[in-house]
């Protein structure tokens, strides 16, 4: 006789199966992780002196190639992923100093900054602020136009400044303002830190 049931949502389930794999060792299937998300339910019933016992009723293998595939997890929302943010992209350089271009420095300088740090965009300041930017692709093009181009001042051949996001600000946001005119975006890190966020970053993320 069945003196009591709970429900238990296919994504627990699933949830509690890997995590039985992960965190026990123990490679069973959906109905054993069912199971496990079942007592927990429950745990505010028993007693210090209680025994509990739980069947595991079915082996993993079954299942490798759905509740221990993270493709066919994602698909149906069962995995809880944390969203990569701004932040995230600049985490190994977050204490590193940013690596800029003033003004009134010339261009040369810049294309010695970009080979010695092996970067491809750098963000142009003056005393009120971020005014401008370079980018690689613009250099090359503009040496054809005019050999002497190294030693011009920045500020005559920079493109407008990158865009400023916060670094709570989404992967999606920050892919959506990178593109052929704007090449980079600036984090903001408080406390007067930035750090360059660029194309190879976000790929590199979403790989």
């Amino acid at each position: 006789m069945i003196d009591g049931f709970v429900k238990v949502t296919d994504k627990d389930g699933a949830v509690f199966t890997r995590k039985l794999a992960e965190q026990e060792g123990v490679f069973v299937g959906n109905s054993a992780g069912s199971a496990i998300s079942a007592v927990l339910q429950l745990k505010e019933h028993f007693k210090p002196e209680d025994v509990v016992v739980v069947l595991f009723h079915d082996h993993g293998s079954r299942y490798v190639g759905k509740i221990f595939n993270d493709d066919w997890m994602r698909n149906r929302g069962f995995l809880d992923e944390k969203a990569t943010i701004a932040l995230d992209l600049v985490k190994n350089r977050i204490n590193k100093p940013l690596i800029s271009a003033r003004t009134e420095e010339l261009v040369s300088h810049a294309i010695e900054r970009m080979r010695k740090y092996d970067i491809s965009q750098i963000p142009v300041e003056d005393n009120s602020g971020f005014v401008g930017s370079i980018d690689e692709s613009d250099l090359f093009r503009l040496y054809f136009e005019d050999k002497n181009i190294a030693d011009k001042p920045i500020k005559e051949i920079m493109r407008s400044a990158f865009p400023i996001v916060k670094k709570e600000t989404s992967i999606d946001k920050i892919s959506n303002l990178i593109d052929k005119e704007n090449k980079a975006v600036l984090v903001d890190l408080g406390d007067g830190k930035y750090q360059v966020i660029t194309k190879y970053d976000v790929i590199s993320a979403i790989r």
